[in-house]
Parts: C-alpha cells; structure tokens; sequence
C-alpha cells in the first residue's frame, strides 16, 4: 500500500494540532478529500494533490483503527494512506509545513517583467542594456517578453550590467 508522504511523525505533534481524525470523505464532484479531525476543525484538500493517486475512481475511504491516517482504495486497485500530518501540510496556513510556504518557482514571464522593470528603471533601452550585459539584443528580447528562461550565467551578467546581485532579480518585493 503507497503512503502518502509524511511531514512530521504522528508521535511528534506540532503544537495546538490534534492527530485524531474522526471521520473522511471523498466528495466525488469537488474532486477533494474532507478530513474531520477530533478537536472539530475540518479540513479539504484536492486529491490530485497526493502523488500516489492514480487518477482512477475513488470506491472506499476509511478512517483508521488508531485514526492516525485514513485509507483510500481505488477502483483500479490502487490502495494508499493519508497521515494526519499530510492533511494539515495540505490544508492549514498556520501548521509549520504548510505548503503554501513552499518557495514558489518564478516563471519565464515573472522573471523577464522583472528584468524588463530594472533595466527602464536605470533609464536604458533594450540595445543599450544588451550592449552592457554582452549579449544579442534578440536573445533579450525573448528573456524580457518570457520566451526564454535566463540561465545562470546569463542573469549574472544582467544582474551586473544593472549593478545588482542575482537575488535581486529573482527576489519578490
């Protein structure tokens, strides 16, 4: 039986966040898992956030003897479990690994407005600031318009020719 990944033992518990849960549901047409946990709070999450689903109908959940993980089976077969920890990793802002505290990965076109802003900022066209930075006018036309992905090498020598570092480039404000 596939786990869902595990942030945190359930012997460890966060602080203030109760590991028992009392019932789950699948809601067929939300697409989403409904935890209840004991203290009340109730949480949901879409399923297509757990890797080990594979897409096909969910036929039975079941809350564990321990309640510490409720089981999913599904009509393809495939079987899987949900830690407590999982759903608030999930579903809950202030428990610690939240997943929406991740780093999220800025895009082509996030980068290249970002580097668009910089370089109207220091007052240089589009020529001048590929002069400065050593490379083909085009070639940063597309990173500025989000076609193209900078590399490394090439956001340094951005980063130089606006007298920044890289991370101020990359960096949201």
């Amino acid at each position: 039986m596939a786990k869902a990944e595990t942030v945190k033992s359930s012997e460890t518990l966060a602080c203030g966040f109760e590991a028992k849960i009392r019932d789950a549901r699948y809601l067929v047409g939300a697409d989403r898992f409904t935890v209840t946990f004991d203290n009340g709070k109730e949480y949901s999450f879409l399923r297509s956030l757990l890797e080990c689903d594979d897409g096909s109908d969910v036929t039975k959940v079941e809350v564990d003897a321990k309640r510490f993980f409720f089981h999913v089976s599904q009509a393809s077969g495939n079987k899987y479990e949900v830690p407590w920890d999982r759903v608030l990793h999930e579903s809950e802002p202030s428990y610690p690994y939240f997943r929406g505290r991740r780093f999220r990965v800025q895009g082509a076109q996030d980068i290249g407005k970002r580097i668009t802003k910089l370089r109207k900022a220091k007052g240089m066209t589009q020529a001048e600031f590929a002069r400065a930075c050593g490379i083909l006018r085009p070639n940063l036309s597309r990173i500025e318009a989000g076609k193209h992905r900078p590399t490394l090498e090439t956001l340094e020598k951005i980063a130089a020719a606006l007298r920044l570092r890289v991370v101020d480039i990359l960096a949201r404000r």
